[in-house]
């Protein structure tokens, strides 16, 4: 049997990253390591596999409530757009009597809202459809991760006016290997490729992040089998391709996934991470592959985004960055219980118990009752911005002075960014609190234009996404072996990562040395 391993990706800025803190004796901490770490080249080490790949800047101001990175206009152009983003419908859950009310907030007091029982429905970037036809025949290895040239930043700096943040991981597929980048998804399960670019909102961007022609791999094995996903601003159809990829150093072959016929708005492939295989569709998935292939132990992975100026964002398959949070990681369990979710759509849903406010000198301030709060909420990567219940979208931007535009956005000034501030959010009745800065949860269109990190979901909708704008304060491990998300608050004080996976819920033997 072949060592676990853990494979390790980091988005990089033009940003330098924060001071690196002398490390403290392990102890009986798992065995890490800081082999091939950031600006060096992919490093295959008995514990992991590491290289970097890209965080990306993009402009745009689609219709999707995720965010502008899914599909741009098709009036894209380099002028600031003068209204945020129009937000479609989102889907609603069966009606059930446990579901959290829509009711009006005020402060104090909060609202009592009853914690959720019901089963959510999926959603799929933003209020989707999608059907799916495949062969019998599975994939057997998951697709890449390909290092990107170390000198190759996409900085924030040299692309501050751009509107959205996309996170993005380049792929090495097919004999010859063509380089694909694709967008990473904690809110999706496959992975495909090939949107149609002088259909998509911008022609070059798309060209920029690569194509994949299965006429230009000797490997390329036809599949068949329906494949369309219909998104708020446009849609994706294709059929089911079979291909060797690499990960990092690894030769892998027999991926299965989808290759774009035609698409609109959309320029960029997705890499699905959530549940998959048995449930969704009926072969294995990225995630599930790398642990058939012995490449990790088990289904888990860990994200931080870090924040703005830390330099760095990074995705680790099978393994944690100690050094990007303190003490022990706090396990939030997935509600509902995937047994209890629709089998075609199983999510990372978690409860979130309270949302608040820290104010620059004052104390910290809970818009939500103390007990008996619980929000149902996606946590999900393909989200430039959270969306929550409404009433506490008010709140939060009465204090920022917010004004709402047309469309029901809420924008506020820019200042507010260089504050001290954060916006708080409660989980497992307050044992875990993650604290986002200002910097972070304000959400910069471009220089003078910023729109609150949390905005309202629809009207009546209890579908609530926990964005980029939360993921940036936190550090997560998504853990399908346990059915939980491991949190803990983002810091950037160090690198080494340690395998986990190996046994359940030995995450929580890994001790944070921020």
């Amino acid at each position: 049997m072949l060592p676990s391993t853990v494979i390790y990706a980091s988005w990089f800025l033009a940003i330098s990253h924060g001071a690196i803190i002398p490390k403290p004796d392990s102890g009986s901490l798992p065995e890490e390591s800081d082999k091939g770490g950031p600006g060096g080249k992919g490093t295959k080490d008995p514990g992991y596999v590491r290289m970097p790949v890209s965080r990306q800047k993009i402009k745009g101001k689609g219709k999707s409530k995720r965010g502008w990175h899914w599909g741009l206009p098709p009036d894209f152009d380099d002028k600031p757009p003068a209204q945020g983003p129009e937000r479609p419908s989102q889907p609603t859950p069966p009606a059930s009597p446990t579901t959290p009310s829509s009711d009006a907030f005020t402060i104090p007091p909060a609202i009592p809202t009853p914690a959720l029982t019901s089963t959510l429905t999926k959603i799929i970037k933003p209020s989707a459809t999608q059907t799916t036809s495949v062969s019998d025949r599975p994939a057997t290895r998951p697709p890449s991760l390909h290092r990107r040239a170390a000198d190759r930043k996409w900085g924030w700096s040299n692309l501050e006016e751009l509107g959205g943040i996309a996170y993005i991981i380049e792929l090495e597929i097919g004999t010859p290997p063509q380089n694909v980048r694709v967008f990473v998804d904690t809110g999706s399960y496959e992975l495909w490729v090939n949107p149609r670019c002088s259909s998509s909102a911008s022609d070059a961007l798309c060209r920029s992040f690569g194509n994949y022609y299965p006429s230009k791999s000797n490997s390329a094995m036809h599949i068949g089998g329906s494949f369309a996903v219909t998104y708020g601003t446009g849609a994706v159809r294709g059929s089911y391709w079979s291909d060797v990829m690499s990960i990092a150093m690894f030769q892998i072959p027999s991926v299965q996934f989808a290759v774009a016929a035609d698409s609109n708005y959309t320029f960029a492939g997705i890499l699905g991470l959530g549940y998959t295989y048995p449930y969704s569709i009926p072969y294995p998935s990225v995630l599930n592959l790398m642990v058939s292939q012995k490449m990790i132990s088990a289904p888990i992975f860990s994200l931080g985004l870090g924040g703005d100026g830390d330099g760095f964002s990074e995705i680790i398959f099978g393994g944690v960055n100690r050094w990007k949070f303190a003490g022990p990681l706090v396990p939030v369990s997935i509600w509902p219980p995937i047994r209890e979710q629709d089998p075609r759509w199983l999510q990372y849903w978690v409860n979130v118990t309270s949302v608040g406010m820290t104010k620059p000198k004052e104390a910290g301030r809970l818009y939500t009752p103390r007990e008996g709060f619980a929000m149902p909420t996606l946590i999900d990567t393909g989200s430039t911005l959270s969306y929550i219940r409404e009433d506490l979208v008010a709140v939060i931007g009465q204090q920022f002075n917010a004004e709402i535009d047309m469309q029901g956005n809420y924008f506020v000034d820019c200042k507010y960014r260089d504050m001290p501030g954060t916006v708080d959010f409660g989980f497992n009745n307050g044992a875990m609190v993650i604290n986002v800065r200002y910097k972070d949860f304000i959400y910069q269109l471009y220089p003078g234009r910023c729109m609150l990190g949390v905005q309202p979901a629809d009207y009546g909708s209890t579908s609530y996404v926990l964005g980029d704008t939360f993921i940036r304060g936190a550090y997560l491990v998504f853990d399908q072996q346990s059915d939980v998300v491991w949190m803990n608050q983002y810091y950037n004080c160090g690198d080494g990562v340690v395998t986990v996976g190996q046994t359940p819920w030995d995450t929580r033997n890994v001790l944070g040395a921020c």
